[in-house]
């Protein structure tokens, strides 16, 4: 019991007038336990083989009794006959130390704050029900226990609890001599208990039981005869025999009294009436013992008329109900007819006049574009014949030009004519080959799925990708190198970064070197790695990034990249900049290296086809419209040659995401955003 927190002890000798020996119990046996020495009264005057269950165990100085008390050998004139009953059996057996004639002060003497005395109950460990229910019938049922037990089990789930009394010798009997109807209960709860041997039980928590009922514990073939018996008397009880009118009036008298039955076949009858009710011959016996009696018949029938009677008003008024339903239905499907009349007059003549308007309508704008064409003609014809004389003069002036000698050419104009534009530097695209690669070695590197690479290229430059995980800065920087080579900027926060300025500010990162780069090309893919963004506090800074790259005030080619350790000092981000935030945590282990730069990556258009292809997609996946539309669109901008039922979990994951910071509700990584106590 000192598993459970609970010590529960045995009195095994009661030593002089207050002092016994108690023995814990532990493990289900008696004597495993440790021997104690205590002078408490209520343990005591409990005496041998009462259970306690005690609180506030303290030790106390040894015990010795005076010398008045000494010389009775208290425990050595009992020995022979109760230790000797309690050896018959081996759980029962005393420790070698208690049995040596154990007085005080051989033993640690202790007290207690809290002692309850622990009721104790017996069940056959055989399940031997036939066999105790017999013997304690005849008051011959032996229990190894020298005090009471409170509730015996006479068959599974029905226990004893009062009815019977404890006889000289250790034995039990059954007060009343009949087994047809005995007071049985069982638990309503499940208290704690302790086995012993012997079929004893130790209720360490007080055992709630059910009301008394009375129980038939004869034997199954006991009482299938019993019921045989009736049935018998049933049916022997229909009819007299055919020579009943000429016996004499005491044979006959003696016949009726033999038919009868007495008080003890009534309490008989009584306990077998369930098992009665089961068998089929009882319905057969019953309408021809009732049908006999001429007040029962007066009665059925009139029960019959009466319920033919109630029948019937039952049906009339169901069927004046009814009518009464359908009449007020017709009633104003009626009504309903007569408005459809109406408004069906209304709309013929609404129709007539709509067409007579349309036709007039039509006639006037005939007449108008006739008119406007007419115009146009006369406009266009204005016009050319403008140009004709225009042409007329400048034909002129060409003529008068030519006959002018021509002039040596300046030579300033010679100069700039001869001065070389300087060409444009030219951007090196990745290929579709090579941007497949890419996505593959960084697949590996980061330990992303394919899926999930794809789905951080076509959100890149809407929300936040932030990769979780010890080696998340790591993989998002690996990210955008690949992505834009040595044109990426990495940004490490820290809490002296509170600003977007601060970050522009850091020459190291090469920030503001990308936003220019963007702006000058915007066909291109430029990358930002903000490594660690729970490490300072990003929502200063990181939602004025994002709505200014929404509405054109920082590139929109410009892709950010996150990753949120942890480890350190760390800073919770609220959720007004969580919805933001796309956060992907590696599914596997990553490998050691990283995706090469291949080329600078082009800004995906968005395809219509691609995005009806994902509307149809995520038609059957239950989301709000506002969802679907978004998605789509995400969906849309992954790489061409994915099929788009590959990332779509890894956006819907997204969207429950979104869902469960919007109600402010929690899921699997708030331990990287919100609760970083750990």
């Amino acid at each position: 019991m000192s598993g459970s927190g609970k010590t529960v002890y045995r009195v095994r000798q009661v030593v002089g007038h207050d002092v016994a020996i108690i023995v814990e119990v532990k493990n289900g046996e008696v004597s495993s336990g440790k021997v104690r020495e205590t002078h408490d009264s209520r343990i005591v005057l409990g005496g041998t083989d009462s259970f306690w269950l005690v609180g506030g165990e303290k030790k106390e100085p040894k015990l010795v009794v005076q010398k008045k008390d000494a010389s009775v050998p208290a425990y050595a004139a009992g020995i022979s006959t109760i230790a000797s009953r309690i050896r018959a059996s081996s759980v029962f057996e005393l420790p070698k130390i208690v049995n040596n004639n154990a007085g005080p002060g051989k033993f640690d003497a202790v007290s207690f704050t809290t002692a309850a005395r622990l009721n104790v109950g017996y069940s056959p460990q055989d399940g031997g029900s036939e066999k105790l229910i017999s013997s304690l019938s005849e008051g011959t049922l032996h229990i190894p226990l020298e005090t009471p037990v409170s509730a015996i089990e006479v068959r599974p789930g029905y226990w004893l609890t009062s009815g019977f009394e404890a006889l000289p010798a250790g034995r039990y009997g059954l007060r009343q001599p009949s087994l047809r109807s005995v007071a049985t209960a069982a638990l309503e709860n499940r208290p704690e208990t302790v086995k012993l041997g012997n079929g004893l039980f130790v209720f360490v928590s007080p055992p709630k039981w059910s009301e008394p009922k009375s129980t038939d514990l004869r034997s199954e073939e006991e009482i299938h005869q019993s019921v045989e018996r009736w049935l018998s008397r049933s049916k022997v009880a229909l009819s007299l025999p055919g020579d009943a009118g000429s016996l004499e009036p005491t044979e006959l008298l003696r016949l009726l009294a033999d038919r009868a039955i007495s008080e003890e076949e009534k309490a008989d009858l009584a306990s077998i009436a369930g098992r009665l009710s089961e068998r089929s011959e009882l319905a057969d016996i019953l309408p021809g013992i009732l049908g006999r009696d001429p007040a029962f018949r007066d009665r059925l029938a009139g029960y019959e008329e009466s319920e033919k009677a109630r029948l019937r008003t039952e049906l009339e008024e169901l069927l004046r109900r009814e009518t009464e339903v359908e009449r007020a239905r017709l009633a104003a499907i009626r009504i309903e007819v007569a408005d459809a009349e109406t408004k069906l007059a209304t709309f013929s003549h609404r129709e007539a006049l709509l067409r007579s308007e349309t036709e007039k309508h039509e006639e006037t704008l005939r007449s108008r574009i006739a008119s406007a064409a007419e115009g146009m003609r006369n406009e266009s014809s204005r016009e050319t014949a403008a140009i004709r004389d225009d042409v007329a003069r400048l034909r002129d002036v060409i003529t008068q030009i030519a006959t002018v000698v021509p002039t040596a050419p300046m030579p300033v104009a010679s100069e700039q004519a001869e001065e070389a534009i300087p060409a444009a530097p030219q951007l090196r695209f990745a290929s579709d080959e090579q941007r497949q690669k890419t996505l593959n070695e960084l697949a590996v590197a980061t330990g992303l799925t394919l899926s999930e690479v794809a789905a951080i290229v076509a959100t890149a430059t809407d929300v936040v990708p932030v990769l979780l995980g010890p080696d998340s800065a790591a993989a998002a920087v690996d990210i955008v190198t690949a992505f834009a080579g040595d044109d990426a900027a990495i940004v490490f926060c820290d809490p002296t970064k509170i600003s977007l300025t601060d970050l522009l500010n850091d020459e190291h990162s090469g920030l503001r070197a990308t936003i220019d780069k963007a702006k000058k090309w915007p066909e291109a893919l430029f990358a930002v790695a903000l490594c660690s963004i729970t490490s300072g506090p990003c929502e200063y800074w990181l939602p004025q990034m994002i709505e200014m790259r929404r509405v054109g005030r920082l590139p929109r080619n410009l892709a950010l990249v996150a990753s949120a350790g942890v480890d350190g000092l760390r800073v919770p981000i609220p959720d007004s900049t969580l919805r933001h935030l796309f956060p992907l945590k590696p599914s596997k282990s990553p490998r050691p290296g990283s995706a090469e730069f291949e080329g600078l990556w082009p800004m995906t258009n968005l395809d219509q086809e691609r995005v009806r292809e994902a509307v149809g997609i995520l038609l059957d996946r239950n989301l709000e419209a506002s969802a679907v539309q978004t998605v789509a669109r995400a969906l849309a901008r992954t790489p061409s040659w994915m099929q788009l039922t590959d990332p779509v979990l890894v956006f819907l994951r997204q969207t429950k995401w979104l869902a469960a910071t919007a109600a402010g509700h929690e899921q699997e990584y708030d331990e990287y955003f919100i609760n970083l106590e750990g």
